[in-house]
Formats: structure tokens, sequence, C-alpha cells
């Protein structure tokens, strides 16, 4: 909770300190003494768009501290470790920049920090707002942005102002409403979780469907492709082998005529080179007595005869031998290569890779009909898991919404609506798509007199009832939030005698629950608190000062007596504050 409060050249208070005790506190003061202080200082800590305007006159900044007591407070404690507000600050590191709207830029300066042995259980933040406009903020001695102190604001104070009451009108924040009485938050969030897992399924069923779709041709494209390819047998050296075939049947003619003059010289007739060899073979064995080394001649030439007839035989049949393919056969063959190359990216001499890439995308493609069907069933079953979920929820919230019902109607009898009947009614949207939050729709039902139908809230209710059930809510709704201080401005404007009386009543009540801060001008409400400051202004060396003083039980009654009678305090009004205190 709240437990001190520093300010400086805070619009017209030059100093003041305030040390806050848990309960109900009121904040009193004369109309125009700057009874708001606290709040708008307190709104400066907890990230509050910086105003010139809030410096005092003639100074050059405005400082404003809060310490906070923050031991049983594990969520503000989680997000102070997260920016490293927990740790201790070097002296290194005790520089800072001006921040203009959570953007620092830098001037350097030492802030007291507070941070160190406490930093556990305390948390300290300051403010600095310069004549200019900027602005400075720290957290337990580290400089912070202005969106830091907004998500630590969350979990530490709610100010409630005037007009906080609007909010009511509000269907989504009477659901909210309704979900916190009703500890239905861990519901919501299990809800949302089932939400989350359809939604993310239901994202991916149609990322598949719509790439089965606009897969389809290239499916058939592919397919048609890969047929061709298996046709072809192509594998590692194919295409080297069809090229050196359509090099031969390109150049067949050429071939056999190379082949016929080959055959015709060694074996073509009287006159071929096997006839003028074998006519030696006499003469040579005529002389063969005259010199041994003739027979060695023979048998050579006997080989060379053997070896000639081998060519001419190999060179007749491979001339006369039948091609496998015909040249119009290669022909197709080697322009369908061509083509499948250009088409599949590649080169002829590695078109047989592109066979296991097809093969591939052909596969992923017909597995998208399986993979969709499976998704499909996942669809189905986290949709009927939200559906299941959803329908919990709408059970809860019915059951809550009564109870609060209930509980609220009987609250605002006692602020001086003793006619008044409110209602919660909640419907179930069961024709829509699945959404977060669940399928509910909730309105807050109203009537102020008797005889008079309930009706939307926004539609009927004046400010001043929005103001008593505004309170009657937070007293009802305040042992289950997570906001340990309070702070309601003015929100009894416009009520007076014994309806103020019942709010005084409801505020301390709250009281009992969280540190409820309220700043009043009236004394019924003000006598009810637990503590009681007073907010004076005073004119010294030409200047105005605004002070805060707390009070004890002799200054209450006067400042009492003084709301009471104004100006003038007498006896009777001295009186009647000690009865109103003590009632």
């Amino acid at each position: 909770m709240l437990e001190q409060l520093k300010l400086s050249n805070l619009a017209l208070s030059v100093q003041a300190e305030v040390d806050f005790t848990d309960g109900m506190i009121c904040i009193t003061g004369e109309t125009g003494a700057g009874k708001s202080l606290v709040v708008d200082a307190l709104g400066l800590v907890l990230g509050a768009k910086a105003d010139a305007n809030m410096v005092r006159q003639g100074e050059k900044q405005l400082e404003v501290s809060a310490l906070f007591s923050i031991g049983n407070m594990p969520q503000v404690k989680n997000t102070l470790a997260a920016y490293g507000f927990l740790d201790e600050v070097s002296e290194d590191a005790i520089t800072c920049g001006v921040v203009a709207d959570g953007h620092a830029v830098g001037i350097p300066e030492t802030p007291s920090s507070t941070a160190g042995s406490s930093a556990d259980e305390e948390l300290v933040v300051r403010r600095i707002v310069t004549s200019e406009g900027k602005s400075k903020a720290y957290v337990n001695g580290h400089m912070a942005t202005l969106t830091q102190l907004r998500q630590l604001s969350e979990h530490l104070i709610a100010i409630h102002g005037q007009h906080a009451s609007v909010k009511l009108m509000d269907q989504l924040h009477q659901l909210e409403i309704v979900d916190n009485y009703g500890n239905l938050r861990p519901l919501v969030s299990e809800v949302n979780a089932a939400y989350q897992r359809y939604s993310a399924m239901r994202l991916d069923l149609t990322h598949l469907s719509e790439q089965q779709k606009q897969g389809a041709q290239e499916y058939k494209q592919d397919r048609y492709d890969l047929e061709e390819l298996k046709r072809l047998d192509f594998h590692e050296g194919s295409f080297e082998e069809l090229d050196a075939l359509f090099d031969r049947v390109m150049n067949q003619s050429k071939f056999s005529y190379a082949l016929s003059s080959l055959n015709n010289l060694i074996d073509g007739g009287e006159h071929c080179v096997l006839s003028l060899l074998r006519s030696q073979f006499s003469t040579l064995e005529s002389v063969k007595t005259f010199d041994p080394g003739i027979n060695k001649i023979i048998e050579n030439l006997e080989s060379a005869v053997m070896l000639l007839e081998d060519v001419a035989a190999q060179a007749s049949d491979l001339n006369t031998q039948s091609l496998e393919f015909s040249a119009t056969e290669v022909e197709q063959k080697m322009s369908k290569v061509h083509e499948l190359a250009r088409r599949l990216a590649t080169s002829p001499q590695e078109l047989y890779l592109k066979n296991d890439q097809l093969q591939h995308k052909v596969d992923e493609f017909l597995g998208l009909k399986d993979r969709i069907n499976s998704l499909t069933e996942e669809v189905r079953t986290a949709r009927q898991a939200y559906e299941d979920c959803a329908a919990r929820l709408t059970a809860e919230r019915t059951r809550v919404a009564a109870q609060l019902a209930s509980a609220i109607s009987n609250k605002i009898k006692l602020l001086a609506l003793p006619d008044a009947r409110f209602d919660i009614v909640l419907t179930r949207d069961d024709e829509s798509k699945p959404k977060p939050n669940g399928r509910d729709e909730l309105c807050f039902m109203f009537s102020a007199n008797m005889g008079q139908d309930l009706r939307p809230l926004a539609a009927v209710a004046s400010g001043g009832e929005l103001s008593r059930l505004a309170l009657a809510i937070e007293v009802l709704t305040a042992s289950v939030k997570s906001t340990p201080t309070l702070i309601f401005d003015e929100v009894d404007t416009g009520i007076s005698g014994r309806t103020a009386s019942a709010v005084g009543a409801l505020l301390k009540e709250l009281g009992h629950y969280v540190q409820v801060i309220t700043v009043t001008h009236l004394p019924q409400v003000a006598a009810k608190a637990n503590t009681q400051f007073v907010v004076s202004k005073f004119n010294e060396n030409g200047t105005v000062n605004s002070t805060i003083t707390p009070l004890d039980a002799e200054g209450r009654i006067e400042e009492i007596s003084r709301m009471i009678g104004g100006t003038i305090i007498t006896e009777t009004t001295r009186k009647s504050a000690y009865e109103l205190l003590h009632d």
C-alpha cells in the first residue's frame, strides 16, 4: 500500500510530506485550497502526462516521490524484476535523462534513492517535472519510462474521479466486474487459451486449404513432368550416352562410307591389300631355304593378314549392324530432354536430379489431403473444447451475476435509493464464431423509482445514481481486487445528508479490505475516516502556499465543524462534529 508521499513545488505547495495509514483516509479543505494535491501528485508518480503548469510559479521544477510497501505483492515484484528495478544502483549507473512522453533525451543527474536493503519490501517512485514540461522518472533509483510507471500503477493504485462511474455504462466493463467479483479470471483465461488454440489451428487449416487450391495446377504440371522423366529413365551419365548416340545417327552416312571404304581397301577384290599380301606367300616360300630369317617374315605377314581380315570383318559387321533407335526417335528424345531441362530450369546433364525433387513435390501435394483431414478433426476437437469451456464460463457467470445483482440491490438501498432495483441480464451468443472471453453478453439493468421497468443502466441512471452504484460495486468487489489502494476524488459530489452518511459508511467498509483515500467536501464522509488530513492555503511573504496536515481528534472536530458551518464555528457546530465522529 501507499506509505508516504513527498512533494515540492507542485502547484501552490512549496514542501509537503504525508505519511499514510491503512483503512479509510480522508482529505478535506476549503474550496480552492488544493484538496486534489495528493491525487495530482500520485498521478505524476504513476505515469500521468507532465504539464509545465503544474510547477509552482517562479520555480524551475517540481518533484514528487512516493513510497509503497510491496511485501505481499508478487505481481509488482515480478514487474520490477523484469525491468531490473530490484537491482542495486551502482555509482556509474546513477545517471538519467529527461523523458518526454517516455523517451529519454539525456540530462545527467544523480537521483536520491532508497533502493538497496529495502528493495525487496519497498518501492520508491520519483518524478521530476521541469518548468519547460520535460520530466525525469525513477523507480528504486533506476531511470524509468512513463510506460513502465503506468504498468506498475496498474498493481498499485486505482484513481476514481468524479466521472469514473461513466465506465459503468460500458458493457465490457460490466462483464469484467462480474468476472472479478466471482473470481472467474482463471476460467476466462482458460476460455481464451482454448480460443487461441482453436484460432491457430483454424488459421493453419485455412492456409493448407489455400495451399491445396493454389497448388492444384502446379501439381498437374509436376506430375506430367515426372512422368516424362520416368519415360526418359535418366540417371547419371544418361545424357552423355544420348548425346553420343545422337552424333552417331546424325552422321550415319559418313560413318557407313568410312567403313565401306576401309572394307574395300582391305578385302575388296583382286587388287585389295589382302590379295596383294597373300600373293607374296609363294614367293617368300621359294626363298626361305636361303635364309632362316624369311620364316620370321612369313609369320609376321601371316599375323598381319589375320589382323586385317579381322578389321575387315569388324568394319563389315559394324556397317551392316542395325541401330536400336532410328534417327527420328533419337532426335525426338534429344528434343524432349532439352525441353524438359528448360522447363525445369536445369542443364540436360543434371536433368536426372529433378526426378527426386518432382517426386517429393508431388508426394507433398498428395499428402495435403491427409494433413487437411487430420487437421480438420483437430480443429473440430479444439472447437468443442472451446465450446465446453465457454459453456462452463456461462454457467458460472450466470450464478455470479445473480449473486452480485442481489448484493448491489441491497447496497444501493442504503444510499438513499430505497425504491431502486438492479439486475444483471446475461445473454449468450450461440450463432457467431468463437470469440475471446466467451459467448456471453451482459447488461446492467436499473430502475431508480417504483413502478418503472428495468432498463439498461446507460439509458436511465443519472450522474448521482451512477456514482452511488459505482461505490457500491467497489465495496462489493474490494475483497477480490489486486489493487491495494483506491483513491476517490470527490465522487460524493451532488449528494448530502443521509445519503452522504451512507456513502461515508460504505467507504469505511471498503477500507476494511484496501487502503481508501478520499477527497471530500462532505462532513458526513470525513467523519467516517480512520485518518484525516486538511489542506490549507495561506499567504506568506507575498506568495500563496498550500500545506497538508494530519489532524488529531481535536483538529478533526474543528475541521468537520468548519465543513458543517462554513467560516463561523460555534459550539453547536462542534457538537455536531463530535456527534458525527462518534456516530
